[in-house]
């Protein structure tokens, strides 16, 4: 009996690698979350390629109420999550809490959006801490992001910054309302860390056949037309010239 925590990577049913796919069709249960990443296709193109039923689960189903951790005590059990399964904090908890009760665990790793954004050039030791924007709500609406962001650029490095999915309710943040809502934030605090001027990158439906990567100033691509979901956006810091250089193509 064990738990298997098994990266779908970034697009499509074809990302998962050979050994997660030959775990998922060893295990009895198989369950999968969308809350954390968008992939650009559904549960049923992941159930044709493993052979079989995959349950949903929400957010409260993995971090509350432990429902998979109940079958994982009796039989194998593989959870499938897009990208990377160690990208989201919330898998970390639920693999400490699994061997809290005595339940083995294993993670297949795949392909993730923090090493697919480095597909503009980006050097990957060059990036601070990640933040995530949120979507604002009546009694919810934190700014710690911008924070995350202004320590990033006074140290030189990029950040990495992934914007809000609220699944329940197709809802997906876009670049252009992140972008504007950083903007926002800097008006208010009287702060010239984000202007106009900032240079960022912007990334939609990495790994897919038309994914885009667009470099510019925030005031390029406030109006550009990213398309469908999933999209990340990157605020630069100091650039090498040789990242310069390769961002000068998706200008």
């Amino acid at each position: 009996m064990a738990l298997y925590l098994i990266g779908l990577g970034i697009w499509d049913e074809k990302d998962i690698s050979l050994k997660g796919l030959e775990c998922a069709k060893k295990c009895e249960f198989i369950f999968m979350e969308e809350y954390t990443s968008k992939l650009g296709v559904d549960k049923k193109e992941i159930e044709a390629i493993i052979g079989k039923e995959i349950t949903l689960l929400s957010r409260k189903d993995v971090e509350q109420t432990n429902s998979l951790l109940k079958f994982a005590k009796e039989k194998d059990v593989a959870f499938l999550v897009g990208g990377d399964p160690l990208t989201a904090t919330t898998h970390i908890h639920l693999i400490l809490e699994a061997k809290k009760q005595g339940i083995r665990t294993k993670v297949i790793h795949s392909s993730s959006i923090y090493t697919a954004v480095c597909e503009a050039g980006l050097f990957i030791y060059k990036f601070g801490k990640s933040c995530s924007i949120p979507f604002p709500k009546k009694d919810y609406n934190p700014t710690s992001f911008y924070d995350v962001i202004v320590e990033n650029k006074k140290r030189g490095l990029h950040t990495l910054v992934f914007l809000d999915i609220n699944k329940e309710e197709n809802k997906f943040m876009k670049i252009n309302d992140a972008l504007k809502r950083l903007l926002e934030i800097a008006k208010e605090r009287k702060d010239n860390t984000i202007t106009q001027e900032t240079l960022v990158v912007g990334f939609a439906r990495m790994g897919s056949d038309n994914q885009i990567i667009k470099f510019g100033k925030i005031k390029d691509l406030l109006e550009f037309d990213f398309g469908s979901p999933q999209h990340t956006l990157v605020v630069l810091g100091d650039l090498h010239f040789i990242e310069k250089e390769a961002l000068e193509m998706y200008q």
